[in-house]
């Protein structure tokens, strides 16, 4: 355990999202167990009554977070401005996409967070996530757990994450940062490589969607720097320029 003086990391860039949550209890001990470690940035989208009794006698002295928190309408209006998003799961099988563990998440969060925002979506008591609101997210994550019981409390999933996060923040680089692209700079990257494969009339096995969602999968196990998405654009822009001079010759 470090000293009383130790210098703790500051993990202001990091947001707790909550997706219709349904008790009060729940949004209060999650509060609880984001101030355990360090995080305070609580956005919820369409809950309950966050203020409730309920919710303040289970936040046990983080009822600054509580009544700080951000509310929204959408998850779509809660993620604007989040460099790097993380929807947790437990339908692993629906998903399409590579799942990391939490302590795997808290790597991938590791030095981006120390200066770019994180937001880490976490879904409703009975239903979680819906498969709409997972593809909003680059990364995503799941608990592992016995069959038996697979689903975990929503409070005690974020005191996971929460700890998973502050435990990998007291061992990060100072010294090293990721330069992690914007995310509309990423889409924009994805919608050049489906208006290319349009171009040449390219045919999925299934939906362009579907294909698309499969390219985004393959990325999503990367950093993509800005660096990584200018390379990116200039090996497309040098295809495209090639493509022209084959249809100038039809």
């Amino acid at each position: 355990m470090p000293p009383k003086d130790f210098n703790y990391p500051d993990l202001q860039h990091i947001e707790i999202v909550l997706v219709e949550p349904q008790t009060p209890g729940n949004i209060g001990a999650a509060a609880r167990a984001m101030k355990n470690f360090g995080l305070s940035r609580l956005k919820l989208v369409d809950p309950c009554d966050h203020l409730s009794k309920e919710a303040r006698m289970m936040a046990v002295k983080a009822e600054d977070i509580l009544e700080k928190a951000a509310i929204f309408t959408s998850l779509f209006d809660a993620l604007k401005g989040a460099h790097l998003t993380i929807s947790t799961t437990v339908r692993i099988r629906e998903t399409h996409f590579p799942t990391f563990t939490p302590s795997e998440t808290a790597l991938q969060i590791g030095q981006i967070a120390r200066n770019k925002s994180v937001a880490l979506v976490f879904g409703r008591e009975d239903n979680g996530l819906t498969t709409d609101e997972i593809h909003q997210c680059r990364i995503v994550s799941t608990i592992p757990t016995h069959p038996g019981q697979s689903s975990v409390n929503l409070a005690q999933s974020v005191m996971i994450y929460a700890y998973e996060i502050f435990k990998q923040s007291l061992t990060a680089n100072p010294n090293f940062y990721w330069d992690y692209a914007e995310p509309h700079e990423v889409d924009l990257f994805y919608q050049r490589v489906q208006k290319l494969l349009e171009r040449i009339e390219f045919k999925p096995k299934h939906t362009m969607e579907d294909f698309m969602v499969a390219v985004k999968r393959v990325f999503g196990r990367t950093h993509l720097e800005d660096r990584d998405v200018r390379l990116l654009h200039k090996i497309f822009q040098e295809i495209e320029f090639y493509i022209g001079k084959v249809e100038q010759k039809k």
